[in-house]
């Protein structure tokens, strides 16, 4: 019986450990500052409320992204994103991937990008 009541506070000290590393590690990533941010404008022409739904829930926890507007008849999408990328397609490549990886989207084109020097920490 004393070597289970042992286990257990080892066990529990261990999961209090994990539990602060990881809240650690998010408010961490939270507070990482773009120094760039880009306007970006994607034509989804299968975009449906459902994909718009879990897009906007998706983004919405990731202060890299700041949906701007979006027209689900004409499937447009804009965005604000900030990065620290210089150069457009780099910018629409990540665009792309989150947007397929978070909304399921499959058909997606980066019709504009802008890069201006804005740092998230500014707002």
């Amino acid at each position: 019986m004393k070597a289970i009541h042992h286990f257990s506070r080892h066990l529990v000290g261990l999961l209090l450990s994990l539990i602060l590393l990881f809240s650690v590690g998010l408010a961490d990533a939270q507070n990482v500052n773009y120094d760039n941010s880009s306007l970006v404008i994607v034509e989804a022409p299968e975009l449906n409320g459902g994909q718009y739904s879990q897009l906007s829930t998706a983004l919405a926890s990731d202060h890299r992204y700041s949906l701007e507007y979006t027209c689900l008849q004409s499937g447009v999408i804009v965005l604000r994103y900030y990065h620290n990328f210089t150069e457009k397609g780099d910018v629409g490549r990540a665009i792309k991937t989150e947007l397929r990886r978070r909304g399921k989207l499959t058909k997606l084109e980066v019709i504009y990008v802008d890069i201006s020097q804005e740092s998230s920490a500014q707002c």
